[in-house]
């Protein structure tokens, strides 16, 4: 049966009633999903045990964590391994940017993902927002759902980009948070990263090594960056100087703030001030 689309629009956004989140309740050992395939995608994860995913000429051994990513049409099913349960979340969806299908799709026909365990936490809450969308069918919550199968799928390819990378603990991934917490308080403040460091109690080397792990980048970089969004906000201010914007943005000088401004966007401030702001 042909799926419509609610409208038609340049976003490709499907009606909230395509979008599924099941939350399957443990499968007993033996049990197995004869092979189908569907109109829609779909993505499978493995909140516990373990069981095969079946393809036409393969078998995958799916354990928890492992994420599967299946396009449409591609024939699957399930096989019981060994005498082990298994717990399912599927998300099913009607479409996605055929790029990031392009990229996910690393073990063709299907993407093959592994999640650690601050990243199987961001899955999960991911989808218990998902299904709260499709289940309260609010206006517009359609663009939401579509949203939020992005930030899935973003997940999923930054889960291999270091996959020979240690995870954080628990408790390392909410001092990291609480230091995010507090750098958005403060980043128009002038400090050291030192000083956020010793705010979680860590020593200033491990506090990077942690921070570079969860975030991506150092926290030098992300301080950086907050700035530098904040002081492209205040520069479109016609009555601010770039002195004042340096200063509004934590920076020690105009010319340390037109040094870091120009290295990290190619001009300088009263130049990128004069190029994007509108003069009536």
């Amino acid at each position: 049966m042909a799926v419509s689309r609610s409208r038609t629009s340049l976003s490709g956004v499907y009606s909230v009633k395509q979008y599924t989140v099941i939350m399957e309740p443990p499968h007993p050992p033996g049990w197995r999903m004869m092979p189908h395939s569907h109109i829609q995608y779909e993505i499978t994860y493995v909140k516990s045990g373990a069981c095969y995913f079946s393809l036409r000429d393969r078998l995958h051994k799916i354990v928890e964590g492992d994420v599967c990513f299946l396009p449409q049409h591609v024939l699957h099913g399930h096989e019981p391994y060994n005498d082990h349960s298994v717990e399912l979340v599927v998300v099913q969806f009607p479409e996605l940017n055929p790029q990031l299908i392009q990229q996910l799709v690393n073990d063709a026909p299907i993407g093959h993902y592994h999640l650690n365990d601050v990243d199987r936490s961001q899955f999960l809450s991911i989808c218990f927002q998902l299904q709260r969308e499709v289940a309260g069918g609010l206006p517009h919550a359609e663009y939401v759902c579509e949203t939020y199968i992005g930030q899935i799928a973003v997940l999923l390819l930054r889960s291999r980009l270091q996959p020979g990378q240690r995870s954080l603990s628990a408790e390392q991934q909410e001092a990291i948070e609480a230091a995010l917490s507090w750098i958005h308080t403060n980043w128009h403040q002038n400090f050291h990263i030192r000083e956020v460091a010793e705010y979680v109690g860590f020593s200033p080397a491990h506090f990077r090594d942690l921070f570079r792990q969860s975030v991506g980048v150092s926290p030098k970089q992300y301080v950086m960056a907050l700035r530098l969004q904040s002081s492209k906000c205040m520069l479109m201010h016609q009555e601010r100087t770039v002195s004042e914007v340096a200063q509004l943005a934590g920076f020690n000088s105009p010319q340390e703030f037109s040094k870091v401004f120009r290295r990290l966007t190619g001009l300088p401030p009263s130049e990128w001030k004069r190029i994007h702001l509108d003069v009536v």
